[in-house]
């Protein structure tokens, strides 16, 4: 199999429709478009990066917070038919490393227990679950891991994964 060729760049406005099109293939909540208008034009906490392919067509997104020196991570998703080919790495590992050239020395997020793929990803990076929140998602009460990646964590992943993604 061929390798996935794709590229990764800061969200613009114009990818809101795509991005909400790649979440609800993803996921039962969604966020609502002025959700994701208030991340690009007010947030200033705001990190946003798609991912997409050769033909401009955005495959994957990441939405992330950077607050002092946190990286939080609220939303993330990559169409199905792209997942396992290294998108969604992509997008969480250069917003990660991204995040810690604007001063993040840790990170944390939630996700459904039920996702394994996910939790493979996050442990892939050097996140580790810390404690369960019961009953979270609130369609069908499953469970919420919450993961951390502490500041030994984050420069084990930037000493491992971090220099590919150096911005100038």
């Amino acid at each position: 199999m061929e390798a996935l060729s794709f590229q990764i760049r800061r969200m613009q406005e114009e990818d809101i429709q795509r991005v909400m099109e790649i979440e609800r293939a993803s996921s039962e909540l969604i966020w609502p478009e002025n959700s994701y208008r208030f991340e690009l034009r007010e947030n200033n906490a705001e990190r946003a990066w798609v991912a997409y392919e050769s033909g401009g067509l955005v495959i994957g997104f990441v939405m992330l917070w950077l607050i002092l020196d946190e990286m939080h991570v609220p939303n993330f998703a990559v169409l199905p038919e792209f997942r396992r080919q290294g998108v969604g790495f992509g997008l969480l590992s250069n917003g990660l490393a991204q995040g810690w050239y604007e001063g993040a020395r840790c990170s944390f997020l939630e996700v459904r227990s039920g996702n394994r793929a996910a939790i493979g990803l996050y442990k892939k990076l050097g996140f580790e679950q810390v404690s369960v929140r019961k009953g979270y998602y609130q369609n069908n009460r499953e469970d919420a891991l919450l993961m951390n990646l502490d500041q030994n964590g984050y420069q084990n992943f930037m000493d491992k994964w971090g220099m590919q993604w150096k911005t100038n």
